[in-house]
């Protein structure tokens, strides 16, 4: 049986007015802020995040509330990216899908980050010590815009699928679980820097948007 899905945009920021569509902000050792944009009109997000001091890791970003997203349902983050030459390409978490209200400690969810430049998607909070990875993926280049989206279908089973495009073109794509019990908050920005060094980042033009399983007739 085809489940039926319900679509609505959740949120979407160019960041032309500051913040207020965001629910808060998560900044740990790490500040978030609107600034002009390089390279382009208007501003963007910028993310700096200090380097890790011992077991703390820091953190910028902007935290969005969702109603929850369950089992079948599906998330669609899409975002520009850019980061400037001089700072890292490589352990930097980008995006946090979790669930905030599931009562556990550590709000268990999937991330996607950089490892060596290349997107991949990290399950660890759920569990899962393997990554989702691609190793012919494209490197992400210093001082450029990129097109990022990221789709994910929710599933705490083996149902669950993630897709990642950069530009366009596909770049990752996995099945497996994807979440604990439901996803309801996203955040993006600088969800933890694990260098020793300090981290920033651009984002611009975020759209986020859920499809919902409709309920019975």
């Amino acid at each position: 049986m085809i489940a039926l899905l319900t679509l609505q945009a959740a949120l979407a920021d160019d960041f032309e007015h500051g913040l207020y569509r965001w629910s808060l902000t998560q900044q740990i050792g790490g500040t978030v802020t609107t600034a002009a944009a390089p390279d382009r009109r208007g501003h963007a997000l910028r993310a700096d995040a200090g380097a890790k001091a011992g077991d703390v890791v820091a953190k910028a970003d902007v935290v969005a509330r969702i109603a929850p997203v369950t089992r079948g349902g599906t998330i669609r983050v899409a975002f520009d990216l850019r980061i400037p030459a001089g700072f890292p390409r490589d352990s930097i978490q980008l995006v946090d899908l979790e669930c905030a209200t599931c009562g556990e400690g550590g709000n268990p969810g999937i991330r996607l980050y950089l490892r060596r430049g290349r997107l991949r998607i990290d399950r660890s909070k759920l569990g899962i010590r393997h990554a989702w990875t691609r190793d012919d993926a494209p490197v992400l280049a210093p001082d450029r815009w990129y097109r990022v989206a990221w789709d994910l279908t929710v599933s705490d089973r083996d149902t669950g699928r993630a897709r990642v495009t950069l530009d366009g073109r596909a770049v990752l794509a996995a099945r497996g679980v994807t979440a604990r019990a439901h996803v309801d908050r996203v955040q993006i920005g600088i969800t933890a820097n694990s260098n020793a060094f300090p981290a920033r980042v651009f984002v611009d033009d975020v759209a986020v948007r859920v499809s919902r399983p409709r309920p019975p007739s």
